[in-house]
Order: C-alpha cells, then sequence, then structure tokens
C-alpha cells in the first residue's frame, strides 16, 4: 500500500512536470506564456550562430551572404521619378540579428518575435532612369548600399501538422516581417555615363533623402528576410508537440463551432 502511494506520488509528479515545463531544443521552457516567450527568445539567440553557413539537414538555408535575386522600383511621386532594377544582390548581416523579445499567444495561436540588426550590407548590380528636380538621372553600375539601426517584428501564425502514431507537430502556418530602418547609405557607380562629379552630386543628393529611397527597398527586403526566416521557423517549431505551445481544445473547438 505504501509503494502504491509513492508510485502514484511519483507518477503525478512526472506528469505534472511534463505538463509545466517544455524541452526546446535542450532548453527547459516553463509553459507559462511569459516565461516561456522569455526561454524561447534565450534559445533562439543561442542558436542564430550555428545558421550562418546553414542547416542542410533541417533545410535551413545559408543566410551569410542572403541572395536576392532582383528587386524593381517604381518612384514617381513628388520631384522624383525613377524606375530602378537592382539584380544579383547579396546581403551581409542577417546572422548577426537578435531576438529582443518573443510573445507566445496560445489563444491567437501566434508568436510575435522583436528582432534587431546592427547593420546589413548590401551589394550587386543597378539599373536606374528617370528624373530629380526635373533633372534627368542615368545610371547602369554596381552599387553598395549600407543600412544600421534595424528593429524588425516577425509574426508567425501557428498551426498543427499531423503525424502518424503520435500527437500532432507544432507548424509554422505563415510568417509575415516588417521592419524599420534607423539609418542608410547608398553609393551608384556609374551614374551619368561615369561623370565623376555629376556622380558624386547624385549621391550625394541619394544620401541626404535615404529615408524616401530605403522605403521603397523595404517591401523587397521583408520578402528576403521572410524566405530567410521560414524554413528556421518550420525546423525551430516543428520539433514542438502542438500541445505544447497551443491551447489542447483547439482542434476540438474548431470542429465543434464548423459543426455549428
Amino acid at each position: 500500500m505504501l509503494w502504491g502511494l509513492v508510485l502514484f506520488f511519483l507518477l503525478s509528479s512526472v506528469w505534472s512536470l511534463e505538463k509545466k515545463f517544455i524541452n526546446f531544443g535542450g532548453f527547459v521552457c516553463p509553459r507559462e506564456e511569459k516565461a516561456l516567450g522569455i526561454c524561447l527568445r534565450d534559445a533562439l539567440n543561442a542558436f542564430i550562430p550555428q545558421i550562418a553557413s546553414g542547416i542542410p539537414q533541417f533545410n535551413v538555408p545559408p543566410c551569410e551572404p542572403l541572395l536576392i535575386k532582383s528587386i524593381s522600383i517604381k518612384q514617381g511621386a513628388g520631384p522624383i521619378t525613377l524606375t530602378s532594377s537592382f539584380s544579383d544582390v547579396t546581403v551581409r548581416g542577417p546572422s548577426t540579428l537578435k531576438i529582443k523579445n518573443v510573445v507566445v499567444q496560445p489563444e491567437k495561436q501566434r508568436v510575435i518575435a522583436k528582432l534587431h540588426f546592427a547593420e546589413l550590407k548590401m551589394k550587386g548590380h543597378y539599373s536606374m532612369k528617370g528624373q530629380i528636380l526635373m533633372l534627368p538621372v542615368e545610371g547602369d553600375g554596381e552599387f553598395t548600399a549600407k543600412y544600421g539601426n534595424i528593429d524588425a517584428t516577425v509574426t508567425i501564425k501557428l498551426g498543427r501538422r499531423p503525424r502518424a502514431n503520435s500527437s500532432d507537430a507544432l507548424s509554422c502556418e505563415d510568417l509575415h516581417v516588417k521592419f524599420h530602418i534607423g539609418q542608410a547609405s547608398m553609393h551608384l557607380g556609374s551614374l551619368f555615363g561615369g561623370d565623376n562629379e555629376l556622380g558624386n552630386a547624385m549621391n550625394k543628393f541619394f544620401n541626404d533623402n535615404w529615408e524616401p529611397i530605403s522605403e521603397e527597398l523595404r517591401e523587397p527586403m521583408e520578402e528576403a528576410l521572410r524566405d530567410f526566416l521560414r524554413p528556421l521557423a518550420d525546423h525551430t517549431f516543428g520539433i514542438l508537440d502542438a500541445d505544447d505551445i497551443l491551447l489542447p481544445d483547439d482542434t476540438d473547438k474548431e470542429t465543434s463551432d464548423k459543426k455549428h
């Protein structure tokens, strides 16, 4: 009888621990939402330095450099009317990102993470034609750009992926990236057919007015970061059971809602 009570106590304790803690890649994280967010932040910050060269076995591509095949921009508002294209762009700096905050929202089936990049450096080929302040602008050549103090918000929609003979795995159903650039500089080579005086003057104008120009580059960069982060999120959350994060009755509730 005594041994039976001891065994019952031990089993109850183990069950309680399993319900209160989640093993996340070697980090034992509390299930409580705020503490879980802090633990996930620390676990991901420990994991990020490993991804610079990629993790082929988990389909996580290299992030140094991040490659963007092409970007097209058409700006026609105010005194600036430009049509530009950028190709074979390499971006260095993604692997230096730091995760500042993670908020887990089981009831909304999502995770929101705040990221910070100290600096992103870009280089590639550009082609540009248009007018600035009624002056014709034309160039075709190499460009470099540097963006600093970048804050990004990543919103991950979570779901369930069925597994044979096991509980559902957690899945990344969708991922969105929004970011804000704190500072930027750019240099375009071969402006005005290589005229250094005019080219230097135009590069100065671009750098003095970097905010509207960088805003045009923001959406393509967000898409590139989304493509970089998506396989990382797929692997990171895919190692967890769905019930580790989502409310256990989500599936039943959805089924019940559909019936009604």
